[in-house]
């Protein structure tokens, strides 16, 4: 794989499939970091994701019915050879397959790199590359193409997270308030957990804790979650926000006292890396996912996975520990700053590609 740099290096951002919640921002994230260090980046997507926003930034939609879409490939093929892109980011299994299955038509050889966002990773090892978003996920490649026989050693990689945009001003770490403001954002699907927050809720209540909560965010649980939170009598105490928007979400992360994020099947929460960058305490489970940002007792705390009543001790923990919450918030906004922001995840992606055309 051979890339002949020239100025600005052009790029496409790539997802196909549903790219709701977590994964189109982080797309969108790393296009903002790619231009800052000077290329020019084009999203590429397919039309399941029109209703989706991408701000100001160019987006091009190309059909892709399935992995095995060659009649989709050959299309993008035609497209390829005139756009002449220098490096194709895939975002999705679907990408990577639709690119790979491109270069067989029309004598093309534009290096597909897979940024893998999920933990299955059985579609992406057909990439010429990888960076992977934690270091479990690189683990998770190793052992997919150990098991198809498909060897890595001569395909680049690198673990680069997920970035946070840092607020403006450094947060104020203050002690937490009454009521205590638990805050959840999330997209309202059932893996994320938010059920077991509004039973760790009930729980922490019928303790006698004064403790509101404002989940931020939609989906398709929405109303199943709004009617458990009446039958539990819990109308008082948790506030649905809908999804929020940028100064929103600042007043969202100025309002809470503890960032809560239950989820059960994730594999880098953006959630977390927001509330490091707002320098709140995170409390959360200990799927696999969270275990490659929180450490137990040092920069968070971690609770059973899918259990509600490990997940509000855990919480009590922290509110009836108002030093180590001050610590905890103070350790997550130097996380942000040391591993997260923008600029150190820029400079890791520049260096990742710069890196391509020495091969």
């Amino acid at each position: 794989m051979m890339i002949t740099m020239k100025n600005p290096l052009k790029i496409l951002n790539c997802v196909f499939g549903d790219a709701s919640g977590g994964r189109w921002q982080a797309m969108l994230n790393m296009s903002d970091a790619l231009e800052s260090c000077g290329y020019e980046v084009l999203i590429v997507t397919g039309p399941e994701n029109k209703k989706l926003k991408a701000g100001d930034k160019p987006v091009v939609f190309l059909s892709n019915s399935g992995f095995y879409d060659f009649f989709s490939a050959f299309k993008a093929s035609c497209w390829l050879k005139q756009v002449k892109p220098d490096v194709i980011l895939a975002h999705s299994g679907r990408a990577v397959c639709l690119f790979k299955n491109a270069m067989f038509f029309n004598n093309l050889n534009i290096p597909v790199i897979a940024v893998n966002h999920s933990h299955n990773v059985k579609r992406t090892i057909r990439a010429d590359g990888f960076i992977h978003i934690t270091a479990h996920v690189a683990q998770c490649v190793k052992t997919a193409s150990h098991k198809k026989r498909i060897g890595l050693s001569d395909k680049p990689q690198a673990v680069i997270s997920n970035l946070v945009h840092l607020p403006i001003e450094v947060p104020i770490f203050r002690p937490m308030g009454t009521p205590v403001v638990l805050g959840m954002m999330t997209r309202l699907v059932e893996y994320k957990g938010t059920h077991l927050l509004i039973d760790a809720v009930a729980l922490l209540k019928r303790r006698g804790f004064d403790i509101k909560l404002l989940i931020a965010g939609d989906g398709e649980e929405k109303e199943n979650l709004i009617q458990k939170t009446q039958f539990l009598g819990l109308e008082n105490e948790i506030q649905f926000l809908g999804w929020i928007d940028l100064e929103e979400k600042k007043k969202f992360y100025q309002s809470i006292d503890i960032a809560v994020v239950p989820t059960m099947n994730d594999t880098q929460p953006l959630a977390i890396l927001d509330a490091f960058a707002w320098g709140k305490p995170v409390v959360a489970s200990d799927h696999i996912s969270v275990q490659q940002m929180i450490r137990h007792e040092e920069n968070g705390l971690m609770a059973k996975c899918g259990d509600a009543h490990a997940l509000a001790q855990q919480i009590e923990d922290l509110i009836t520990d108002p030093i180590k919450a001050l610590m905890f918030s103070k350790k997550a906004y130097q996380e942000a700053v040391q591993n997260y922001q923008f600029s150190q995840i820029s400079k890791q992606l520049d260096q990742f590609l710069n890196g391509l055309s020495k091969l």
